[in-house]
């Protein structure tokens, strides 16, 4: 666009206005990311909250999904998000067997011995009551953020073969995480797979009981990832900064909670993402396991894939390779370094 000069205007207020002009042309287009409210998403939150996207040249948007799954799988299928933090789930699989453009590109919540952060926690009148084997779940009613197929699903479903019994034993009932705790105060529900931080104000308010971590029963289970669209994922360029951006947020985390670094501020910018107020909770729960380097636990979505399969979640099993990409999270790093 050409722009004449006015001779009318002082040549200050051209040049003023001439910037203004500059500015609103170069402003960067905004990249749309839709996550859980979780404590396993602190690494895009931190990243926003702590200005790295920002640093970046990146302009993003925020938007949470209590039920991370089916409604972000579409929204990222069809272009109205760029980038997905949340569930592996069996609809994510079967939507990338049928050929949807998307990209698994790095871990967001993953289980180990350090960060067992998803729990079996059991309501407390139970417990009272002499509630001692996982075999007593028979014929509890159980909270769980999908029934279609997901890998607390999967989860719980290794406590219950550990217990002697299956799936059909106890009543599934599909909740967010934040619902769950409401379920278990008023008596709706018996035991749910619950996460941090909400695990820890359960317990803390003393309505339920952590009865056995995750952990005990899948000790590496990749449970959620970082998503990236086909229209995103294709440049390369701010597809490889987003990235940069997230792992500085994902460091921050565990620097803060492993390390003691500005922990205060660091839970108060969680806060404004996550419902949970209290900062005595975030100071005692267990934090989220997230790859500081980014990288997928590829054997434990091998074994989630034959999971779903066996249980019918998915029409044909698809080749785990094709769809994780760890290109974003190898170039992050050469910028980065590794930890």
């Amino acid at each position: 666009m050409e722009v004449k000069l006015n001779r009318s205007l002082s040549p200050a207020l051209f040049f003023l206005i001439l910037i203004l002009f500059w500015g609103c042309t170069k402003k960067e287009e905004v990249i749309r990311v839709g996550s859980s409210p979780t404590a396993s998403s602190s690494g895009v939150f931190l990243a926003y909250e702590n200005g790295h996207f920002r640093d970046l040249g990146l302009n993003v948007e925020i938007t949470n999904f209590q039920n991370s799954g089916a409604p972000m799988t579409v929204l990222l299928a069809n272009g109205q998000l760029d980038v997905g933090a949340g569930n592996i789930t069996s609809g994510l699989w079967e939507s990338l067997v049928q050929g949807l453009d998307i990209r698994i590109v790095a871990d967001k919540g993953s289980l180990s011995e350090q960060t067992p952060y998803l729990g079996l926690i059991v309501r407390s009148d139970h417990i009272e009551n002499g509630f001692s084997e996982l075999s007593e779940l028979n014929g509890f009613k159980m909270g769980l953020t999908s029934l279609a197929g997901v890998s607390q699903q999967i989860l719980a479903d290794r406590f219950l073969q550990k217990g002697g019994l299956s799936m059909d034993d106890v009543e599934f009932i599909r909740m967010s995480y934040g619902e769950m705790n409401v379920a278990l105060r008023q008596g709706l529900i018996d035991a749910t797979i619950q996460l941090e931080p909400h695990l820890t104000r359960a317990v803390e308010e003393g309505f339920a009981h952590l009865f056995a971590y995750g952990t005990d029963v899948y000790p590496d289970q990749q449970s959620a990832a970082l998503f990236y669209s086909g229209d995103f994922y294709r440049d390369t360029e701010k597809a490889t900064k987003f990235m940069i951006a997230y792992l500085k947020g994902v460091r921050d985390y565990y620097n803060a909670f492993f390390n003691d670094i500005r922990k205060e501020e660091t839970i108060a910018a969680l806060k404004k993402h996550v419902n949970i107020d209290d900062d005595e909770i975030w100071k005692k729960m267990i934090p989220s396991g997230i790859n500081v380097n980014g990288f997928l636990n590829i054997s434990s979505l091998e074994s989630d894939l034959d999971w779903y399969v066996t249980n019918n979640f998915i029409s044909s099993r698809p080749e785990v390779a094709r769809f994780v990409d760890h290109s974003f999270v190898e170039a992050a790093l050469k910028a980065l370094g590794e930890k």
